[in-house]
């Protein structure tokens, strides 16, 4: 009867070939994870900018020109979007690391906030107070999203 070490000899290419297989077999499944975790996140990110600039059309259209119109569909059409646009946003934000997350929420907290605000006048036909820091502090709450994607972006390999 050949001893365990006489065996381990006799098969040594099986088996150093086995351990291969398995190391393989075990890099190209982490590798495969990795990869498709980071394909959704690429795909998530590319869609949440698109739906930031949605976002920036909207608050442009509301500031700028909404309080000037007779239109008020334009109204709800433009209330539509915008919280559609802000919910999946927020929504695909969410799923992706750090700091989108944050963002997400922080435009989510200044589109409540702010979005009605847009279209306040004063008594000369100007856009009150309210109205301008509403618009800068959601275009700036839309750009520290856009630059929190971009650095998740970044990160991936």
């Amino acid at each position: 009867m050949n001893s365990l070490r006489q065996q381990v000899h006799n098969h040594a290419v099986a088996l150093i070939s086995l351990v291969i297989a398995v190391s393989a077999l075990a890099y190209n499944t982490w590798r495969n994870e990795t990869t498709e975790e980071q394909r959704n996140v690429r795909h998530a990110a590319f869609r949440v900018l698109e739906s930031l600039g949605e976002l920036q059309e909207v608050v442009d259209l509301r500031y700028y020109y909404l309080p000037y119109e007779q239109s008020p569909g334009q109204e709800g059409d433009l209330r539509i979007r915008g919280f559609g646009s802000l919910a999946m946003t927020r929504d695909l934000m969410m799923l992706m690391p750090e700091p989108a997350p944050d963002a997400g929420e922080r435009l989510h907290r200044a589109w409540l906030d702010g979005f009605d605000a847009l279209i306040l006048l004063d008594g000369n036909g100007r856009h009150a107070a309210p109205a301008q820091q509403a618009e800068q502090d959601l275009t700036s709450s839309i750009e520290r999203a856009r630059q929190a994607v971009l650095e998740v972006l970044k990160q991936l390999d």
